[in-house]
């Protein structure tokens, strides 16, 4: 007598449900970590593009010699509270921080996101034809992601030469 083994083509019930078991347990264990990651996501996105604006900012006006002004504008004219909305970098051809009439805007980019915070102690931030600062615009933007999370925020420092350094700090924890 001859036994023939059966070839199986497939799982069992009892193998799929052990296999879910696993997915689920560590996908329960991710999601606490999953929101650490978003808002560490968006701390190094948002400053990077910060970064790439003052950047872009310095180089155009030295390129073109003429004095360009990075601000959060409110009624066409920079605030000092308002650097977690939408940002502007723009031709300042008087030193006004104020966008007339006769001023190109030449870039905006979005606002930091809503539990997040951007602070800076000046309100604008404006390149001479050199690539330096005008006047003592020097400072450091402290980005801080929301306060459920134990993340150090970030400081992007910017001299006055113009040139930007990056950093983690704690002054978030405070």
């Amino acid at each position: 007598m001859r036994l023939s083994i059966l070839k199986s083509k497939g799982v069992t019930l009892i193998e799929l449900m052990v296999s879910l078991a696993i997915v689920s347990i560590i996908s329960q264990i991710s999601m606490w970590f999953y929101s650490d990651f978003l808002a560490k996501n968006r701390l190094d996105n948002h400053v990077n593009l910060l970064h790439r604006n003052i950047t872009y900012g310095r180089l155009y006006a030295i390129e073109n010699g003429t004095y360009v002004t990075l601000c959060a504008l409110k009624n066409s004219q920079c605030t000092n509270d308002e650097w977690g909305a939408q940002m502007s970098l723009f031709i300042d051809k008087n030193k006004s921080t104020t966008l007339d009439d006769d001023e190109l805007l030449i870039s905006t980019f979005e606002k930091v996101h809503d539990a997040d915070s951007l602070e800076y102690p000046r309100n604008a931030i404006t390149f001479r034809p050199d690539g330096s600062l005008n006047g003592f615009q020097n400072g450091t933007f402290i980005y801080c992601p929301n306060e459920k999370t134990n993340l150090e925020g970030l400081a992007l420092s910017v001299s006055q030469t113009g040139r930007i350094r990056i950093k983690s700090t704690d002054k978030c924890q405070e």
